[in-house]
């Protein structure tokens, strides 16, 4: 049997660190406190909820179909208009953007008798033969010129035949005659930008 190798001194120093290390690391374990990382330290109920939003009161968006029409107006229709718009206001209409006091005015137009409308058309003035103006855009509601649309026919059954943009211009001049009848007559100044939306 071959006789054990003999350990070198570089062996036996190895042997005595390692005994060491092992014996500090065990003292160490017995006199350092035990500590807890944060993560694992209990946490109250309340802390691990998430936070609840508060409620948003307001009134609810409207959802109503919209329809883009575009009117010709002359610089002073659309002045005018922009005046009546804001003289209904101020006689306790409800129309509180000038998008939807244009859809109001054709509404009410289409609502007008066949005779009415006639009449009205016959007496105003005669369209300027310079076009001065320009189209405008509006997204009225879809059910204004569906009222539109039938008064249109109506009219074309008395052969009368106007463009949408011609008949919505009438519809607005309509608008401005009875805006200045409840206002006395007069029309308040427009500024030359009307605000977003008005507020009372």
């Amino acid at each position: 049997m071959a006789a054990p190798k003999r350990r070198t001194l570089a062996d036996r120093n190895n042997d005595a660190i390692s005994r060491e290390d092992k014996s500090a690391i065990k003292e160490a374990a017995e006199i350092a406190p035990v500590v807890q990382e944060p993560a694992m330290l209990p946490t109250s109920e309340a802390e691990t909820k998430a936070p609840k939003r508060a409620k948003t009161v307001g009134r609810p968006a409207r959802t109503i179909d919209v329809t883009r029409v575009g009117i010709y107006l002359t610089p002073e229709q659309f002045n005018n208009a922009k005046a009546a718009y804001l003289a209904d206001w101020k006689n306790g209409g409800e129309a509180n953007t000038f998008t939807l006091w244009i859809g109001e005015a054709i509404t009410r137009h289409a609502a007008r008798s066949l005779k009415s409308r006639l009449r009205f058309a016959a007496n105003k003035p005669a369209r300027a033969e310079v076009r001065t103006g320009s189209s405008r855009s509006f997204n009225v509601p879809t059910s204004a010129i569906e009222l539109m649309r039938a008064a249109i026919s109506q009219e074309q059954a008395e052969e009368r035949w106007l463009s949408d943009s011609s008949w919505c211009a009438e519809a607005v001049d309509a608008a401005i005659s009875t805006a200045r009848e409840r206002n006395g007559e007069e029309l308040p100044t427009p500024p030359s930008r009307l605000p977003n939306r008005l507020v009372r």
